[in-house]
């Protein structure tokens, strides 16, 4: 195995189910490349993704208490989890930014020999409303292919 020091590519699997107030569940699923960073027991793993033909830059960064999203592209956002406390992140679309109350639910990483996983159920809320109801499901494997 490649040293994850330098970067060890993977592949990545992302599934999520949102769900809105008074609405039904949306899911999505994102299959795409990137590679595994680790330094000083933080696992960094990046990757891009295409949404309506603009790119987003992802960075998945998972310590051992708590983990954070951050994007930039298209989209930029920042959602920090910690299932001690709630946090705030924030998003943007073009110019507007808003914050973020982030309750992070559940928060679990699993580091295997040729791969992991990433779990988290988490609320977002904006001026004291909840926007919805979160669940994240990263897997990736080593490997390009």
């Amino acid at each position: 195995m490649e040293s994850k020091k330098i970067g060890q590519p993977v592949r990545i699997r992302l599934h999520s189910s949102i769900r809105h107030p008074g609405q039904e569940i949306e899911t999505h699923e994102l299959q795409a490349t990137g590679r595994l960073i680790e330094k000083a027991n933080t696992f960094y793993l990046k990757y891009d993704e295409d949404h309506n033909g603009e790119n987003i830059q992802t960075t998945l960064k998972i310590s051992e208490q708590d983990a954070l999203i951050m994007r930039s592209g298209a989209v930029k956002m920042r959602l920090p989890f910690d299932t001690e406390q709630n946090r705030v992140g924030e998003y943007g679309n073009g110019p507007a930014t808003f914050p973020l109350q982030v309750k992070t639910n559940h928060l679990e990483f699993t580091e295997e020999s040729k791969g992991g996983q990433f779990k988290v159920q988490y609320e977002l809320h904006t001026e004291g409303s909840l926007l919805g109801t979160y669940k994240l499901n990263i897997t990736y494997t080593e490997g390009t292919k």
